[in-house]
């Protein structure tokens, strides 16, 4: 899954994720550093990694809970850092 951070938004390419599947997230940002956070339905933070300019960093998770995760900016980034939030949904497969 490809991932890019800028102020202030997420891009993320697919929108919508298989459930019990590992799924690897090739995040980067083009601007400034982010943080980029997964939150679960429930709202815990379960997994997080930098998103900066020129690099790519990537993060392996395994949703088994079916639902929307939000991301959000875990690194002050600007003046509406705190619009800086996305999801995804997660679904079981047919």
């Amino acid at each position: 899954m490809k991932v890019a951070g800028g102020q202030f938004y997420w891009t993320i390419d697919p929108a919508v994720l298989p459930a019990h599947t590992k799924i690897r997230f090739d995040v980067t940002a083009v601007d400034v550093n982010h943080g980029f956070g997964i939150y679960d339905p429930d709202g815990r933070l379960i997994g997080s990694v930098q998103a900066m300019p020129g690099y790519v960093n990537d993060l392996r998770l395994t949703f088994d809970k079916v639902g929307e995760y939000r991301i959000r900016c875990l690194e002050y980034c600007g003046l509406s850092h705190h619009d800086m939030v996305a999801s995804f949904r997660v679904e079981e497969q047919a």
